[in-house]
């Protein structure tokens, strides 16, 4: 009987090959985070002038339903929008506050340009409002304009 050679097959990496995939992993992770950072940031403004934008709706949708003038009211001070009707007091207003790093840019209207303070959008019960213009922003520059049209209270968004 002939007896053959067996071989041993050694698997696995040297220390040498995983050090250049985790240089290599290292790489890749330093050039993706800055652009999934700055997505992010702009996720943030985005879903802020949506959510304003769904809260006018929402008051222009309740003016009409309970035949009530209701007042957005825009608070760059304190980066808030409280929404409330004509009966109601504005401590019983519903309130959102801006996410941290986003602000009221700017507000037009028929009467001009608001830079800060306070800025007053009404929704009628006939669905129409006083119309306007709200520009968001954040530290980055990046804005989104929420334009509602006096005639009609149809609210719209755009970057």
């Amino acid at each position: 009987m002939s007896v053959g050679k067996i071989s041993v097959s050694r698997g696995g990496f040297s220390l040498l090959e995983l050090l250049v995939v985790l240089a290599i992993m290292g790489l890749m992770s330093a050039l993706v985070m800055p652009y999934l950072a700055g997505t992010l940031g702009n996720t943030n403004l985005k879903t802020a002038a949506k959510t304003v934008a769904a809260s006018l709706r929402y008051a222009r949708s309740r003016a009409v339903s309970e035949q009530l003038t209701y007042l957005a009211l825009f608070d760059s001070e304190t980066r808030s929008l409280r929404i409330f009707s004509e009966t109601e007091k504005a401590k019983q207003a519903k309130t959102y506050h801006l996410p941290e790093g986003i602000f009221f840019e700017k507000a037009r209207s028929a009467k001009g340009v608001t830079e800060s303070g306070l800025f007053r959008m009404m929704f009628y019960p006939t669905g129409a409002s006083s119309g306007g213009e709200i520009i968001l922003a954040d530290a980055k520059g990046r804005q989104y304009a929420i334009r509602v049209h006096f005639i009609t209270g149809v609210v719209e968004l755009s970057d």
